[in-house]
């Protein structure tokens, strides 16, 4: 997070949401990030080149604040669908029936969208990095990565995109949030598609799930990794070794460990605090493992609902709000919403002050237990998993 503060740009790690838009818009090249040891990067502003002009500050999505009132209200009055690409095998080899890729790909091709900002893969670490696909440049279904879950820059490629009358932009609230501030004047209608997302990871993540498989991530972050495909919710892959991902998840996701510092001051997890049209996310509760996949769609309004349903190639089953409710996780995303004044230290009342301290005592001595004992059999990290959730348990 980057605050104009004292006549000086300063940068807070704790509230970083590592969307990469900080140091492409600097015009004098005063930002520059190292990387860490856990994956993320170090941002650091060279007060010498720095003129002040507060463009890093003003698209820092994580200055944008929000009391989430009503966030929940229209939920009922959503469209949904369980959606897939029609074509099995790709349907198998991508995350959650490759909804997503579908919507990048054949909306290239059928000229429903001129242009998309979304992510490709990469040969080296994070192994994703953003991309302007047009018309012109549609990429493969190969190409474009299946769900990253350790941290990506995903704007650091902004400064590609060109002028197009319909601008796709594919990623998270926060990067959304980045992004939107920064094409506004690049194209005449804009369509945001928000991926699902409560929380990102750091690269212990996976380092945790590389210790369980057996195998280890060198220092030098030459390592080959594939998360989700292969069916729903898929295997989680690093070098040779792989891991259902339903086991995987447990852990990481279940008990919101080797989280991204930043993720903890949003609670807009779909994206309708930054006006996306369409909201992304895998259908657990709903749906049983299988050998093919699907994603659960939300259309937040009548421009992603078109889009949705003029797509070539995609297939969408109905559902209503009541079938779908279970996976729309939305207890979840509340109690994460009434952590966010905690995180960024404001003033909270008793009950939220308690929870965020159990918050971060419970992530702290979760992730020395795993940390310390990666190889044990999972149904140990089940039972970890069985104990109270802390916050859950204040929350209610």
């Amino acid at each position: 997070m980057l605050k104009f503060l004292n006549n000086f740009i300063t940068f807070d790690y704790y509230k970083c949401q590592q969307c990469g838009i900080c140091k492409p818009i600097c015009s004098t090249k005063a930002i520059s990030y190292t990387l860490l040891p856990n994956g993320l990067q170090n941002i650091s502003i060279d007060s010498d080149k720095c003129i002040w002009c507060k463009k890093c500050v003003n698209a820092c999505p994580a200055n944008k604040e929000s009391l989430y009132t009503n966030y929940f209200e229209e939920f009922p009055n959503k469209r949904y669908f369980l959606g897939y690409n029609k074509d099995n095998s790709l349907r198998r080899e991508s995350s959650s029936g490759g909804v997503c890729k579908t919507l990048i790909i054949e909306g290239l091709k059928s000229g429903l969208v001129d242009g998309v900002y979304s992510l490709k893969c990469s040969t080296q670490y994070p192994y994703a990095e953003g991309a302007f696909y047009t018309r012109e440049n549609i990429p493969a279904y190969t190409e474009i990565p299946n769900s990253v879950y350790h941290s990506v820059m995903a704007c650091l490629n902004f400064t590609a995109i060109q002028r197009c009358d319909k601008l796709m932009i594919v990623g998270t609230a926060c990067q959304l949030r980045a992004l939107e501030k920064v094409v506004k004047n690049k194209c005449n209608t804009l369509i945001k598609v928000c991926i699902f997302c409560k929380q990102q990871k750091t690269l212990d993540s996976t380092r945790f799930l590389a210790k369980v498989m057996g195998t280890k991530i060198p220092e030098n972050l030459n390592f080959s990794t594939c998360y989700r495909g292969t069916g729903w919710p898929g295997i989680v892959r690093v070098n040779e070794s792989e891991l259902p991902w339903n086991r995987a998840a447990q852990i990481p996701f279940g008990r919101r460990l080797w989280t991204v510092p930043g993720c903890d001051v949003c609670g807009d997890s779909f994206g309708t605090e930054c006006g996306a049209d369409i909201s992304l996310m895998d259908p657990w509760e709903i749906r049983q493992q299988n050998d093919l996949g699907e994603t659960l769609i939300t259309a937040h309004t009548e421009k992603g609902l078109q889009l949705l349903q003029t797509i070539p190639n995609l297939v969408l089953e109905a559902k209503t709000y009541q079938e779908v409710k279970p996976a729309l996780s939305l207890k979840d995303v509340w109690r994460k919403q009434q952590l966010v004044p905690f995180f960024r230290g404001k003033d909270c009342d008793k009950e939220i002050m308690k929870a965020g301290k159990k918050e971060r005592q419970q992530r702290k001595w979760l992730q020395l237990i795993v940390e310390r004992l990666p190889r044990m059999p999972f149904i140990f990290y089940r039972a970890l998993c069985k104990f109270p959730d802390l916050r859950n348990r204040i929350l209610k």
